[in-house]
């Protein structure tokens, strides 16, 4: 009776630990059946896009005129988005110019452009200079740990150093483009122009339609 008990508690255990292991390699091809990016990337475009673009978790943000922004919000329009901060300047000016000529050049029924304050250290509240500059480019907040996992899922880095008197921001200054299935389509490195990034925009646009 022992022996018959012995037997089946080691029988199970076997049985468990192959369902078990069946499962992981099941869930282990399937992650990484996910990873695989079957698009056939043209060469021009490989240093663009993301591969395979990367879909975004859900979260809310405000503007300073308490406006909402969230996952939901990037869906169905092309979106540039720029992570960056209100006390930016000089280093974000040509980057925030050319963004405010792609928003000039653009069909507001196909696209947007969304500004994300990545200091949490700073209220998300645009100054002087960047409401008469360019009033039209709305700068969104919010929850730290929001925003980090957005900066994450971007790919976003930046750089705290601390001073005697508060701190220094060094920060990537790339444009991100978002698809309008809320994924991280591409992503345009500087130095650039809003001629350029037009251009590319347009083969990006192209190669989606062809490819999705």
């Amino acid at each position: 009776m022992k022996l018959f008990k012995s037997f089946n508690s080691k029988g199970f255990l076997l049985l468990y630990l192959v369902v078990f292991t069946s499962l992981l390699l099941a869930w282990l091809f399937r992650v990484e059946q996910k990873q695989i990016d079957h698009r056939q990337i043209p060469p021009s475009l490989a240093p663009l896009l993301i591969s395979p673009p990367a879909e975004l978790p859900q979260f809310l943000l405000y503007s300073d005129t308490a406006a909402v922004l969230t996952e939901q919000s990037l869906r169905g329009k092309w979106s540039y988005v720029y992570f960056t901060h209100p006390a930016c300047l000089p280093q974000c000016e040509a980057v925030l110019s050319v963004m405010h000529n792609l928003q000039q050049l653009a069909a507001p029924s196909e696209t947007q452009f969304v500004l994300i304050n990545f200091d949490s250290e700073q209220q998300t509240l645009r100054p002087e200079w960047w409401l008469q500059n360019m009033p039209t480019l709305p700068l969104y907040g919010g929850d730290r740990k929001i925003v980090s996992e957005l900066s994450d899922r971007f790919e976003f880095l930046y750089l705290r150093t601390a001073l005697e008197r508060g701190y220094s921001l060094e920060q990537q200054h790339s444009i991100f483009l978002v698809d309008p299935k809320a994924r991280v389509y591409a992503r345009f490195e500087p130095p650039f122009s809003s001629p350029l990034i037009q251009q590319q925009f347009i083969a990006v646009r192209e190669f989606y339609a062809r490819s999705e």
